[in-house]
């Protein structure tokens, strides 16, 4: 009884002298990549080389720029699955499957839905069958703005994406690890 009472009260002092807590589930949030590489094996595999600049939280507003290329070598539409489990680091190690987006079926027309706008140009656009062409992207000094309105709430934190995508009943054609940091909005 007598420790509640005491919680009970710093509680209430902490508020009446206006001390606010940063809540690390709050969003909405912002994302910048750190890097980004192809997850698989094979050291040959060069389809993806993406450099993106730091993150500097000194000037919040400034988009992060990208420059490299992806190269699609094979197109994907709605009858390929999608998975992408991010683990999150937390004492010093990853924490596994934090959060897991699996979409079985339609990968192609989710993956459109959830995307950021600076990566919607690269897919069909809405209403019609959903389809990314075969293609090699260019980035040059190119602005990506990573806002998922799709995803309003997320946990701050430094998190680990592992993105992997196949046709139906196949194994993965596609695999991309990334190393993502989550931030507040500013």
């Amino acid at each position: 009884m007598g420790t509640a009472l005491v919680a009970t009260v710093a509680v209430a002092a902490l508020h009446a002298v206006g001390a606010k807590q940063i809540h690390n589930f709050a969003g909405p949030w912002d994302a910048w990549l750190e890097r980004a590489d192809m997850c698989n094996a094979n050291a040959d595999d060069e389809r993806i080389q993406v450099k993106f600049s730091h993150y500097n939280p000194n000037k919040k507003f400034v988009p992060q720029t990208w420059s490299g290329f992806a190269n699609l070598s094979r197109e994907m539409d709605d009858s390929w699955w999608v998975k992408a489990p991010l683990a999150i680091r937390s004492n010093n190690q990853w924490k596994e499957n934090a959060f897991v987006f699996y979409f079985p079926t339609k990968g192609c027309s989710n993956g459109r839905d959830i995307a950021p706008a600076c990566l919607k140009p690269f897919f069909t656009k809405a209403g019609t069958p959903c389809l990314i062409k075969q293609q090699v992207i260019q980035f040059r000094n190119t602005t990506m703005k990573l806002e998922f309105p799709k995803v309003p709430h997320l946990v701050y934190g430094h998190y680990r994406l592992e993105l992997s995508a196949g046709p139906k009943n196949e194994k993965s054609e596609y695999c991309v690890n990334a190393i993502v940091h989550i931030i507040p909005k500013v």
